[in-house]
């Protein structure tokens, strides 16, 4: 066991119990607190309380969430007042120099060094995400962050497919901004009336309709030079399809009331959580829009099928909520990041990001706790998810349903998958939605 002191004193007499330890005095400025790696996983920080009242400690329990450290605050006859503002700060736990025995001290360092090392085994130590479009770290979210460079530089017509909550409308960001300078222009086509959409999208001259008293530029000329976002494309009335599937083909537009055409150059994204594919089957949405819309297809894949991105995100989103309720949060338990790494995320990356900032609202930071948050009960959806991750998981579920949310139905794909392609169980498991571990104590004992 080791322990370093974040102290501004060369030689402080309070730690003199705990010779033995490889203790050493660490002087400002607080940028030398060393980032959890798993050779220091031992190495625990300890901060006289005296610190906590000082104008830099701030700026010392930033980069100690940053490094992911956990801290102990000691002093010398603490009251209840100063032990609790240690607590609310952030402190793995606080000590008392002179009422707490040596065995008392032993055990909150290797409990703080035990957490530290539980730190490290599941999320590498890592205490920061970059601030980018799709975070995640997982298989999966490489390859759509690849699949995002590759698509920007061309003119593709691109359908992003998901569940709900996935973040597709952040997946047509990211396209759009490394691949055009113009305006990003979304529109919500479950969100307006079947006879307001058109001059929504190609504009409307003044007297067109009933409270048209100008003339009104549709969206596909605001989107000019940049990309035109059809959110909830499958919800797109059948009467308003030919027409759109015109423009795609010519990119010409006529407003409402207009003899005229113009031309436009846009780039046109849509998204949707249905299973278009099966609606052109039975007649609520046309092939050939369909074959348009889709020159290439993007699955966003629902939050369980990479939990392991988890921790990232909940940082950024924590991040997010500090701001926005003007709190300071800086860190999450690791055991809070655990439970919600179990959760299944019906709602995906939205519910999580609700969830950190229900608990944000309701209490004070710096640290999220794991005793804040109950798990939500499981839901028992009464569809099958419009679209999965892959083709092969799609052929799987039920009735081409997607991914069945029952352990025997993941059971049954794992054993299908495990068939066809039995050496990257990192990439089954991300296809079943478990993880790696899961599926490797299935194949141990012989469920699959």
């Amino acid at each position: 066991m080791r322990a370093v002191l974040v102290t501004t004193e060369k030689n402080p007499p309070a730690l003199r119990k705990l010779q033995g330890l490889g203790v050493r005095a660490q002087l400002q400025p607080p940028d030398r607190i060393q980032t959890l790696e798993s050779g220091t996983t031992d190495l625990v920080y300890l901060v006289p309380a005296e610190l906590l009242k000082s104008p830099g400690w701030n700026e010392h329990r930033v980069r100690l969430a940053r490094g992911s450290r956990c801290y102990i605050v000691f002093g010398d006859k603490l009251d209840t007042r100063a032990t609790m503002a240690a607590a609310r700060d952030g402190a793995h736990d606080v000590l008392d120099v002179k009422a707490d025995n040596d065995k008392r001290w032993l055990a909150a360092l290797e409990h703080a060094a035990n957490a530290q090392a539980l730190w490290w085994q599941l999320y590498g130590g890592q205490g920061d995400v970059d601030e980018e479009r799709l975070v995640g770290r997982s298989t999966v979210m490489k390859n759509l962050r690849e699949s995002v460079q590759r698509l920007a530089p061309t003119d593709a017509t691109v359908l992003v497919l998901g569940e709900s909550g996935t973040g597709k409308e952040r997946v047509a960001e990211a396209i759009h901004t490394s691949g055009r300078k113009g305006p990003f222009v979304a529109i919500n086509c479950a969100a307006l009336p079947a006879d307001l959409l058109e001059s929504e999208l190609f504009g409307a001259e003044k007297g067109a309709y009933t409270g048209a008293d100008r003339a009104k530029p549709g969206l596909v000329e605001e989107a000019s030079g940049g990309t035109l976002f059809l959110d909830e494309i499958g919800e797109l009335p059948l009467a308003m399809q030919p027409k759109l599937l015109r423009f795609l083909e010519t990119r010409l537009a006529r407003r409402v009331g207009s003899t005229k055409e113009y031309r436009t150059n846009v780039r046109v994204i849509s998204a949707t959580n249905r299973n278009l594919s099966s609606d052109t089957e039975t007649g609520k949405f046309r092939p050939d829009l369909f074959y348009r819309l889709s020159e290439v297809i993007l699955n966003t894949p629902p939050l369980r099928h990479h939990a392991e991105d988890i921790p990232d995100l909940s940082r950024l989103f924590l991040r997010q909520a500090a701001v926005r309720v003007g709190k300071n949060f800086e860190s999450l338990e690791p055991e809070l990041l655990q439970k919600f790494q179990l959760h299944d995320w019906p709602g995906n990356v939205r519910e999580l990001k609700q969830a950190i900032e229900r608990l944000a609202f309701h209490y004070d930071g710096p640290v999220m706790r794991a005793a804040w948050w109950e798990v939500p009960p499981p839901r028992t959806p009464n569809t099958q998810p419009a679209q999965p991750l892959s083709a092969l998981a799609y052929s799987g579920g039920p009735q081409g349903g997607g991914l069945p949310p029952s352990r025997r139905g993941r059971v049954v794909l794992a054993r299908r998958l495990l068939e066809e392609n039995a050496e990257d169980l990192t990439w089954i498991a991300a296809q079943v939605g478990v993880h790696p571990t899961t599926l490797y104590r299935w194949r141990k004992s012989g469920k699959v």
